[in-house]
């Protein structure tokens, strides 16, 4: 389990996508171009959006010192390492020996363009194109759509910038569920009313609600006056397995003096990313 938590880390974020985009059906369950809906007939769509995309951090870094707690059905592992990301470049992910705690175990690295995995216990890795990844071009993610789920943002998936008009919107309470639906995927994101602050992510598939992958965010600190949670939180469940990826920050900066594309070593086996994602969680 410790050798292969630096693959479930990066794989966790796309390769959910492989279950959520299997369970295939010849119409959704609920129609995507539903109106939206909200309890508050004076409820103004675009002002709220605004509200909401005003808590994004306008910093174009962000790095921090990260402990990572993986769970599979109750067993769980943990280990150290550093998150570093560049808005509309790059996210990387670097994960060290738990008892040495400098030897670099693996690294995650998204660009615009690739999807790179560098497996250093296993010495292989995965450096690929996103349409060579079927099961992110099913479910139509992509860089941005990741980066919004690092960045702490509401986002509509398929695109930069989400449009207000293309969402459902539900008053609950504290809260306003802001919900976007395709042919495939739900998109649900629960934002606190008053702020308008993302407290929570869920990808559900339309027809099999046993598929369910969420993206938490708690314990907010202050980045150059924004809202940033310092407690992450990934989970995906199906009918047989829940498998969940915390990530507690510190020491919040932002640096650009870091090196921002990584390459594998030359000896190291080109892995096929789907069969490894598929061994991974066996």
């Amino acid at each position: 389990m410790r050798q292969s938590l630096h693959m479930i880390v990066g794989m966790i974020c796309i390769g959910t996508c492989i279950a959520l985009s299997s369970c295939k059906s010849s119409k959704p369950v609920v129609n995507p171009n539903s109106p939206i809906v909200s309890t508050n007939t004076t409820f103004a769509a675009d002002k709220y959006m605004s509200m909401v995309a005003s808590n994004n951090s306008t910093q174009a870094n962000l790095t921090a010192k990260v402990k990572v707690v993986v769970d599979v059905d109750g067993k769980s592992v943990s280990t150290s390492g550093s998150l570093k990301m560049k808005k509309d470049d790059v996210i990387q992910l670097s994960l060290v020996d738990p008892l040495l705690g400098v030897m670099e175990l693996g690294r995650m690295e998204f660009t615009k363009t690739r999807v790179l995995i560098v497996d250093r216990v296993n010495k292989q890795y995965v450096d690929v194109p996103y349409s060579d990844v079927s099961f992110l071009t099913k479910a139509n993610i992509d860089f941005y759509t990741l980066q919004s789920l690092f960045w702490h943002e509401v986002f509509e998936p398929g695109k930069k910038t989400a449009k207000a008009s293309d969402f459902q919107y539900q008053d609950s309470g504290d809260n306003i569920n802001i919900t976007f639906i395709d042919k495939m995927l739900t998109y649900k994101f629960e934002t606190q009313k008053k702020q308008g602050q993302l407290n929570h992510t869920l990808i559900t598939n339309n027809t099999d609600q046993t598929y369910r992958f969420a993206f938490s965010y708690d314990k907010f600190t202050s980045f150059y006056n924004k809202p940033f949670p310092r407690e992450m939180t990934m989970s995906f469940t199906t009918a047989d397995q829940k498998t969940s990826l915390s990530m507690s920050l510190s020491s919040l900066k932002n640096a650009s003096d870091w090196v921002a594309r990584s390459s594998a070593p030359s000896k190291y086996t080109k892995a096929n990313p789907e069969t490894l994602f598929k061994m991974l969680v066996k």
